[in-house]
């Protein structure tokens, strides 16, 4: 009856999508993406990844790659700057710094790796972890009932199409999302806040560069809000402007000719030669994007999950978008491979919602802020759609000191809408669902990284160890089934024992750590710096129990009673978290 069972059907091959098939296949999760597009954009859209989104990738070894493909836009050098034109005289210049380091919260540094070149490294990735990758294959139709999904894929070169029976839908099908819209599940927020056409296109800019290193360059021709970047070299660039659907005007009024005399007018160098570049494999040159603010009512129906664009849209001010994405996947994956391999029950994916839509919540509401903070000209009007940027714009900065803004007209609660520190949104969002059965119910949308101190529901902190020899962080720990973090002696043991006692009678994957001091005897892992009890905010004898995504779910401040009360409150703690 059915062509192909995977247990997971993703339709969208990008960022969001394809990190889902990466973390699925990484956990033995038959995996089917499927993307209508023959190819990954050569446009770099998102020019990089923050360091939580690096901490994930790490778990799935996928650093090195990353590395290897660091985006022409890390040169040191880089500007940012305004004029009229790009010959023209500059109005404003600021060297385009770096984001501020995380101090020592995180062993991971941003990584400066263009969305195109980030796509190709994930679907390499992915399809040597087993999963099916196919381009050029476009979801018909589907529907679902009680035990799974049933969706009907088309090959769009040969027009053959095949049913596909999987127990979970993953929409990561972008900010239109037809899966979204056939689930009948609305949005909501600010809205549309403008529209941009981006174009790439090969030139000799040396001579109006006048020996500047382009980073950002934000012109004042064609129109106020054009912008210019650097894409992969010294001839190829990327332009964008905006543009008005809503007063008739489409992507097909940009044809060649066009593009070529705007590209001319924006460099000010009426003769230049210029060739605009194919963005996709069908030859389209001209992509329209739409800045906007919403979020998803709903991340789940029934079997069907949304990821990335498809639950929700920011402005690209502070970089939030493409890692927001990613958080999404990898906070899924570990549920749905958890649900698949039968280790929990099917209400463990109702904490995908209850987790990550006030993070979307929460992270538009930032990027509103930021946007706000640096685009906003002396006349008021944001820049982009008719105003002028700030000089802040085009890099990410801390969100303190702006103004707090109108939680009614972003959609979201007030407390989202609170400036919080940049890395707060990036690395001190707070989770409070089922499956953090220890969380408290008055935990913020989020705290500053190193304010964390091991609470449940969230981000496990790190610390510089020492294990087999080899330098690391405590962070390396996770990923791999769960993980209850104890002490040496006594105390530790029977922590210890008891976790491998209920997760025999569970079934579930989890293995315990042992971290001490380079004196304490039994130390597994050894800490560089500081009490791993007092970083995780317990005492001597207590234990920390952490999910596979490095999220704190429960501890215990102090030494069990007995093996056996031990024993019961680490089963009680499990069955909670895995609705068993």
């Amino acid at each position: 009856m059915y062509d192909e069972n995977p247990a997971v059907l993703i339709v969208g091959g990008g960022l969001a999508g394809l990190s889902s098939a990466v973390f699925l296949a990484a956990r033995d999760v038959p995996v089917v993406l499927v993307e209508k597009h023959a190819g990954t954009m050569v446009h770099p859209r998102a020019r990089s990844i923050n360091p939580r989104s690096v901490e994930l990738f790490d778990q799935f070894g996928l650093v090195p790659k990353v590395q290897e493909h660091r985006s022409y836009s890390s040169r040191p050098g880089g500007l940012l700057f305004r004029g009229e034109t790009l010959a023209g005289m500059e109005v404003f210049r600021s060297p385009l710094d770096p984001p501020s380091t995380v101090g020592r919260v995180t062993p991971q540094p941003w990584a400066p790796i263009d969305q195109d070149k980030l796509e190709t490294v994930l679907r390499e990735r992915a399809e040597e972890l087993g999963a099916d990758i196919r381009f050029a294959t476009e979801l018909v139709s589907f529907e679902q009932d009680e035990e799974g999904v049933t969706a009907l894929v088309r090959d769009r070169a040969s027009g053959a199409e095949k049913t596909v029976r999987a127990g979970h839908l993953i929409a990561a099908d972008g900010n239109r999302s037809p899966v979204r819209e056939a689930l009948g599940i609305g949005l909501h927020g600010r809205g549309l806040i403008g529209s941009t056409m981006t174009l790439v296109f090969e030139a000799d800019l040396s001579e109006p560069l006048r020996g500047r290193q382009l980073g950002v360059c934000h012109l004042d021709r064609p129109v106020t809000g054009t912008v210019l970047l650097q894409h992969d070299g010294e001839r190829r660039w990327v332009f964008s402007m905006p543009y008005r659907p809503e007063d008739g005007e489409t992507l097909a009024d940009f044809d060649d000719e066009r593009c070529v005399a705007l590209v001319r007018e924006a460099i000010g160098v009426p003769d230049l030669e210029v060739a605009i570049v194919p963005q996709l494999s069908d030859g389209t040159k001209v992509l329209g994007y739409e800045l906007a603010a919403r979020v998803a009512d709903r991340f789940r129906e029934g079997r069907v999950l949304l990821v990335g664009d498809a639950a929700h849209v920011m402005p690209p001010t502070g970089a939030f978008g493409a890692s927001t994405g990613l958080a999404d996947a990898h906070n899924l994956a570990w549920k749905l491979a958890a649900v698949h391999h039968k280790e929990a029950g099917p209400a463990l994916l109702d904490t995908y919602d209850a987790e990550r839509r006030p993070v979307a919540e929460l992270t538009v509401a930032q990027a509103l802020l930021q946007m706000e903070r640096r685009t906003k000209a002396p006349d008021g009007k944001p820049g982009g759609q008719g105003g002028k940027p700030g000089p802040g714009a085009g890099r990410p900065a801390a969100a303190e000191g702006a103004p707090a803004g109108d939680a009614a007209a972003g959609g979201g609660d007030a407390a989202y809408f609170k400036p919080y520190e940049y890395y707060s949104t990036v690395l001190g969002y707070c989770y409070r669902s089922t499956a953090v059965p220890g969380a408290d119910p008055d935990l913020p949308p989020a705290l500053a990284p190193g304010e964390l101190g091991g609470r449940p529901g969230t981000r496990a902190p790190h610390l510089p160890v020492d294990r087999a020899g080899a330098e690391g962080s405590t962070l390396d720990l996770y990923g791999d089934g769960f993980a209850l973090l104890v002490g040496t002696g006594l105390a530790g043991d029977r922590w210890a024992h008891a976790l491998e006692t209920a997760a025999a009678r569970l079934g579930v994957t989890a293995r315990s750590r042992r971290l001490g001091a380079a004196a304490e005897t039994g130390a597994e892992v050894v800490t560089r710096e500081g009490s791993w009890a007092e970083a995780h905010g317990v005492g001597a004898g207590g234990a920390v129990l952490v999910r596979p995504d490095g999220f704190v779910a429960w501890r215990a401040e102090g030494p069990a009673g007995t093996s056996q009360e031990a024993t019961e409150e680490v089963e009680r703690v499990l069955r909670e978290v895995l609705d068993r």
